[in-house]
């Protein structure tokens, strides 16, 4: 018998993966809108400005303003990383919903994938675009915390 907490952990990855996969896909797909996707500044009005802290030196190389690279090969290449991460835990959280535990480590796997895929295929600079695995390391240990229920 599955608990609830199980339950819960494998829905929200469900929605998670499922999420990711729509996001892998489009982003393949749409690669040339996706790297035309200009950075909007806001603007503030002269009292807004006023009541806002000091800017102090901040290095945002490794993070950057835009939420992806400009480059459309890179964005393709992250797009695929990020599909073979969202399938992995997809496939590794539906054997866990079943009580399988091969699923745990399938689910592992898609982690490492999730962490390595987009340093391998883009670089360092693309580490930032995969900060959804951090919480999927979170995931991995409530579910290691449910390993003894699974077969």
């Amino acid at each position: 018998m599955r608990s609830q907490f199980l339950t819960l952990l494998c829905v929200l990855t469900f929605l998670s993966c499922a999420w990711g996969l729509i996001d892998a896909v489009v982003s393949f797909i749409q690669t040339d809108a996706a790297a035309a996707t200009p950075l909007i500044e806001r603007t503030y009005t002269p009292e807004e400005k006023a009541k806002l802290p000091k800017d102090y030196f901040e290095d945002r190389a490794a993070s950057g303003d835009q939420p992806m690279p400009g480059d459309p090969e890179q964005i393709r290449s992250l797009s695929v990383a990020q599909f073979g991460y969202s399938l992995l835990t997809l496939i590794g959280a539906v054997l866990m919903f079943r009580l399988r535990r091969v699923g745990f480590w399938v689910y592992s796997l898609g982690i490492v994938v999730g962490l390595i895929g987009p340093v391998a295929l883009a670089g360092f600079g693309a580490f930032n675009t995969s900060f959804g695995v951090f919480f999927s390391i979170i995931f991995a240990g409530l579910y290691w915390y449910c390993l003894p229920e699974m077969e």
